[in-house]
């Protein structure tokens, strides 16, 4: 019967002790780690900022309207001879002058540049959102990896606990038996041997589990300090096939749609240099308002207003082939991003591939050592029995219990390591942020 692949640890007698700390599951510290993260702020910040330049007005689409005004006041003297012999003589002769214009300026025509600009501003747009999304998916495999990371030394540490109280119980047997002569010093000065090296093994992982929790809170965001409890097993119940992770690779991975996406940039900058070969074609119109006053002069007075309107065409032949030559760089440019989308491609297809291999092979090592565990643990048991009774020596429970240990830690990174190849696969699927 074909059963869902479950891994947790199995350790007989292992009990977890009630504690007051916070608890935090891996959901909540991707929560805040993607609210709080620093990367994934700027990236936000980012792709906000390319929210706000994508605009009609950047793109140069919308028209340009302005207002301006002006006054002038004088007082002159004047005299003036015309051709004719007359004079005419003005003191302290005031004048003043009222102006006001409107100004509206439009592109009818630029060889379509502003189209292709403002394609661009659109690809940017989502290029940055694509951008934020590859930031969270970094964010979320590191907090994954950082988060299973301290439950695999919590899982120690109460390994090595329950693996101390089987060296109290081993010294307190050897004690006795020198007690009663039945052996020497020797085996009681071992088994305290041994329970010190427990000792200072948990105090050595607590200083492990105080680093990778730092390393956490520094990760999501929260003061160094923040203490918590995590979760107590590591299950493993993700079983996707190549087909299935394959199937949506190429529209689904952040890198290979990034690289898309700078693509189809790099061919709006292509249009935009094909733009200057072409004519274009302005037009403005004008809303103006004057009025002069003068004691001195031929008018006394002019006032004027209406509207005014200009068409303008030009067409650039030559600057050198200055454009000519741009054309051919973004060409290229284009062209090389097509080779770094092909490049992508193929690397992240040989990244799944490996992965998936290594996936596979880690559960299967998991299982192995599940399987080698058990058997441990019946042998370290069996070993202890056989030694409280005096039916073996030290040596065979000394390595007995060398045996457990080394299969409570091999089973342990073997799960580890599981998750890790888990998390590169959901990352590469694009299957971390929904």
């Amino acid at each position: 019967m074909t059963r869902v692949f479950e891994y947790c640890i199995f350790l007989v007698g292992l009990v977890s002790a009630a504690s007051a700390q916070t608890y935090m599951g891996l959901e909540e510290a991707i929560k805040i780690g993607l609210e709080k993260n620093f990367a994934v702020v700027i990236a936000k910040n980012q792709n906000q900022i390319a929210q706000l330049q994508n605009n009609l007005g950047n793109a140069g689409m919308s028209p340009q309207l302005s207002v301006n005004g002006g006054a002038v006041f004088s007082n002159i003297n004047s005299f003036q001879e015309f051709v004719n012999g007359t004079t005419q003589e003005r003191n302290n002769a005031q004048s003043s002058g009222y102006s006001a214009a409107l100004h509206l300026d439009m592109k009818v025509y630029d060889g379509s540049k502003m189209f292709a600009i403002k394609s661009r501003l659109n690809q940017t747009e989502n290029l940055t959102a694509l951008q934020l999304r590859q930031q969270m998916e970094n964010l979320i495999y590191e907090v994954m990896l950082a988060y299973y990371n301290i439950v695999s030394i919590d899982v120690m540490i109460r390994t090595e606990k329950q693996n101390l109280l089987i060296y109290q119980e081993r010294k307190k047997i050897a004690k006795l038996k020198m007690e009663v002569g039945s052996d020497s010093k020797v085996d009681f000065l071992l088994s305290q041997s041994d329970e010190n090296r427990a000792k200072s093994t948990i105090v050595q992982m607590e200083l492990q589990m105080l680093d990778a929790k730092t390393k956490l809170n520094n990760l999501i965001g929260l003061s160094p300090e923040t203490d918590y409890t995590t979760e107590d097993t590591i299950m493993v119940n993700y079983s996707p096939t190549i087909e299935d992770l394959k199937k949506n690779l190429t529209s689904r991975n952040a890198m290979i749609l990034i690289a898309k996406q700078q693509t189809q940039i790099s061919e709006q900058y292509i249009k935009e240099a094909r733009s200057s070969q072409l004519p274009y074609l302005n037009l403005g119109l004008d809303y103006r308002y004057l009025n002069n006053k003068s004691q001195a002069g031929f008018l006394a007075a002019n006032n004027q207003n209406g509207l005014f309107a200009e068409l303008t065409a030009g067409w650039l032949l030559f600057n050198g082939n200055k454009n000519r030559n741009l054309v051919r760089e973004m060409n290229l440019q284009n062209l090389n991003q097509q080779i770094i989308l092909k490049q992508t491609e193929l690397e992240v297809d040989a990244l799944v591939q490996l992965n998936y291999r290594r996936f596979l092979l880690s559960k299967q090592i998991a299982e192995l050592e599940l399987s080698n565990l058990m058997d441990s643990r019946e042998l370290q048991v069996i070993s202890m029995e056989r030694y409280r009774v005096g039916k073996t020596n030290l040596l065979e429970i000394i390595e007995a219990q060398k045996n457990l240990e080394d299969a409570q830690y091999r089973y342990i990174n073997a799960l580890y390591s599981v998750k890790i190849a888990e998390a590169e696969l959901l990352r590469a699927n694009g299957e971390l942020v929904k």
